[in-house]
């Protein structure tokens, strides 16, 4: 993946040179002929640093350096590598507000910030993977939004030698598991204040993943899907079978057992070809404060869990090794071939990404936009803005 590993702040005003115009809309980014001249310089409030101004001869608009920072109309630039590094070490929001010594709202605001960055992110790499060359395993990750009775369950795709995470995909679903009384009269309460509490399935959520994965498969060969035994997954595959794109393995989950019984030849099998996301969802347990099994700092709304889950996804893919028990100095991007190093947070954010440049799915966008709304949380804030969308 071409990512530049300077940031923007850091390169001399007078070595800058605009990529593009950063304007949406503007004709020079579908005619690939941007010209721009230098237009004097401002003075940024927060360092009184000057950052060198310039003008499109194309769209006739102003812009400066900034706009290419991820930085741009912050007011504690400094705080975002900081608050991104947190957030993946299972701090929550009110913690490393007092670590920071900031505002909780400003670490809300800025961890969404770095989520829509991440999600950009996630999908360019998606874009500049040349090909899927190794099976892919399929499992949900199942947590909840405002409170347990609204369930919600993540697809995550990793890759079964790589454990390159490939895509992630929200679906809200029925609560699962013995409906006792006091249980049921939490959700007739809920549903009698709010209405219908919204559902999904899980086999739209992975008709959604395999439309990102089957694109990277080269012609004339088969994309092999590794799941367990949900019914939904062969349904959303069945299609691909038939037409000889893809080839599904289902490893069904066996029967619990008591701890001090040896596991069954079948169960053996199962944890075997499934490691990769019984790892991963291991990991975000681990690294995550709103997935804990008991915790106060639960996710409210699914966009936020989903912001936060694309930013432990690039941690993972580019700023850790695979294995830290037994560290090689190599991150699942390097052995994808998206990387050249293992990225720290500073090179991660060196660059701004726009929305309107890459190619987004349908969720992708109503997730970026948090246009994905949980009624029980009363105002749904959506990311709207104009000049810092």
């Amino acid at each position: 993946m071409d990512w530049p590993r300077t940031p923007v702040e850091r390169i001399p005003a007078r070595r800058f040179k605009p990529p593009f115009c950063p304007w949406k809309g503007c004709p020079s980014q579908s005619l690939n002929n941007f010209r721009c001249v230098r237009d004097g310089y401002y003075s940024r409030k927060c360092d009184r640093r000057s950052i060198p101004r310039f003008h499109c001869k194309i769209c006739k608009r102003d812009f400066g350096q900034q706009t290419f920072s991820n930085t741009y109309y912050l007011k504690k630039p400094a705080l975002l590598p900081k608050v991104a590094a947190a957030s993946v070490a299972c701090g929550a929001s009110r913690q490393i507000a007092r670590m920071l010594g900031c505002s909780h709202t400003t670490v809300v605001h800025q961890a969404n910030r770095i989520g829509r960055h991440a999600l950009l992110l996630s999908s360019l790499a998606l874009e500049q993977l040349d090909a899927l060359r190794e099976p892919a395993v399929l499992d949900h990750f199942e947590t909840y939004q405002y409170c347990q009775e609204m369930a919600v369950g993540v697809a995550t795709v990793a890759g079964a030698r790589s454990h390159f995470i490939f895509a992630i995909d929200p679906t809200l679903h029925r609560l699962g598991g013995e409906m006792r009384p006091a249980r049921a009269k939490r959700l007739n309460s809920l549903i009698r204040r709010h209405g219908a509490l919204p559902t999904g399935s899980y086999r739209k959520s992975t008709e959604r993943v395999l439309e990102k994965l089957l694109p990277k498969v080269r012609s004339g060969e088969q994309l092999r899907l590794i799941a367990d035994g949900k019914p939904d997954y062969r349904a959303a595959a069945q299609p691909h079978i038939e037409s000889g794109r893809l080839k599904m393995d289902s490893y069904p989950n066996p029967p619990r057992r008591l701890k001090h019984e040896p596991k069954s030849e079948q169960a053996v099998l199962r944890d075997r070809a499934m490691f990769p996301v019984d790892v991963l969802h291991k990991l975000i347990r681990h690294s995550s404060a709103n997935h804990k099994r008991e915790t106060i700092a639960h996710g409210r709304r699914v966009n936020s869990i989903m912001l936060r889950l694309y930013v432990f996804m690039i941690w993972v893919n580019f700023g850790k090794d695979r294995s830290e028990r037994r560290p090689r100095g190599r991150s699942p991007g390097m052995d994808v071939g998206l990387a050249e190093g293992i990225l720290d947070w500073k090179q991660v954010l060196s660059r701004r990404l726009f929305p309107w440049r890459q190619k987004l799915s349908g969720m992708d966008r109503k997730l970026y936009s948090m246009a994905m709304e949980t009624p029980a949380v009363g105002n749904n804030r959506r990311h709207d803005l104009i000049n810092a969308f």
